[in-house]
């Protein structure tokens, strides 16, 4: 609704007009060639000038305006804006037609007599038009709303989703901390100690719903710290990442869980040494991350399915908010003993710059390994 766009479409309205006029009139017709096109020209931007008025002054009332309204308002308005029409084209065009003398008062009832009908249909048309883009318009600021609210009310369901993880897995790591009470004080200290680091770190992430895969890995190399203070060398563990994986986004605390799992129903119910193996690689737009417990109790994953917990059912469900149907996530026991979860995701790459790399991370996990 640009006035010089809009003005500008009611000119060349008019202008076709005088194209039509022309090619309708016969060859031996008087009247000058550029008569029809001015002529056109001026009573469609006279025109376009009321709508514009219309458009800046009373849109919103024609948007709202009821039944009634339109009778009593908006028709006896537009019989005036039709008499303004043709009055200003009377006094632009002092002739009807070239030669043709009458005075201006005759002239504007000639034009109202022969133009009336037109005018008031022009009028309601634009009336039509106006309400109509009223109507699009609410259409899709209601649209809009909805898109706002559906993305807050993920935002909510992530947030309380990662909020669960914090005292589910307090919870567990304090029981770890319970067993080592008696058997090893020492142990059991380091353990605290290692879980202020841990969640200093996951306070840190603050309300990132995403964080850099390296910034996971982190998170998932004290957890495995945590836990090697309680089954020490019964457990090997193994991180393979492709050096370009590093920096791709994942959900925050997506792999905690499902490591933490590999502990809960397969390491801690089997005497067997165990080994756990994360890995992660890109292919085409596609994020790989695989997590390979081989040390469950043979048969055992079976119940899990049946029984899912909190940490996996969580998972679940933040890849649903997240990707909906774009991610893939599965847990296969590929062999007796042997389970594998596997995540899928579309690849996202944290173009930040980073002052981590994964020489340092290695290094910094190596001595929580020691």
């Amino acid at each position: 609704m640009h006035p010089l766009i809009f003005l500008s479409g009611w000119v060349a309205l008019g202008l076709l007009f005088g194209v039509q006029e022309i090619m309708m009139s016969s060859g031996e017709s008087k009247v000058p060639l550029w008569y029809p096109f001015a002529s056109w020209a001026v009573d469609y931007f006279l025109w376009g000038l009321v709508c514009l008025v219309l458009w800046h002054f009373l849109r919103a009332s024609i948007q709202r305006a009821t039944p009634r309204q339109m009778l009593l308002q908006f028709l006896p308005l537009s019989v005036l804006c039709s008499i303004l029409v043709e009055s200003s084209y009377a006094a632009v065009f002092q002739h009807q037609r070239p030669g043709n003398h009458l005075s201006y008062l005759a002239r504007v009832e000639h034009y109202l007599s022969s133009g009336l009908v037109t005018d008031l249909a022009t009028f309601w048309l634009v009336f039509a038009l106006f309400r109509g883009i009223g109507y699009y318009q609410q259409f899709r600021e209601r649209e809009q709303m909805a898109s706002r609210l559906e993305a807050q009310l993920v935002q909510a369901r992530l947030q309380a989703l990662q909020m669960q993880l914090n005292p589910h897995f307090l919870f567990n790591t304090l029981n770890s901390v319970s067993s080592l009470m008696r058997s090893n004080p020492d142990g059991a200290d380091e353990m605290l100690e290692r879980l202020s680091s841990l969640l200093r770190i996951t306070l840190a992430m603050g309300q990132a719903q995403k964080v850099r895969l390296q910034e996971e890995m982190d998170v998932v190399q004290l957890y495995v710290s945590i836990q090697q203070l309680r089954f020490g060398d019964r457990v090997k563990h193994s991180i393979q990442v492709a050096p370009e994986a590093w920096d791709a986004l994942v959900p925050t605390m997506i792999l905690q869980p499902i490591v933490e799992n590999a502990y809960v129903h397969g390491i801690s119910k089997s005497l067997a040494q165990g080994t756990i193996t994360i890995q992660a690689s890109i292919d085409g737009d596609t994020l790989y991350i695989s997590i390979r417990n081989a040390g469950c109790v043979p048969g055992s994953f079976e119940e899990v399915p049946r029984k899912p917990g909190v940490g996996i059912a969580n998972v679940k469900a933040r890849l649903q908010l997240h990707y909906g149907g774009r991610q893939n996530f599965t847990i296969q026991e590929l062999a007796p003993g042997d389970v594998t979860a596997v995540f899928q995701l579309p690849l996202e790459i944290d173009k930040s710059p980073s002052s981590d790399n994964a020489e340092s991370w290695y290094a910094a996990s190596s001595s929580d390994r020691g």
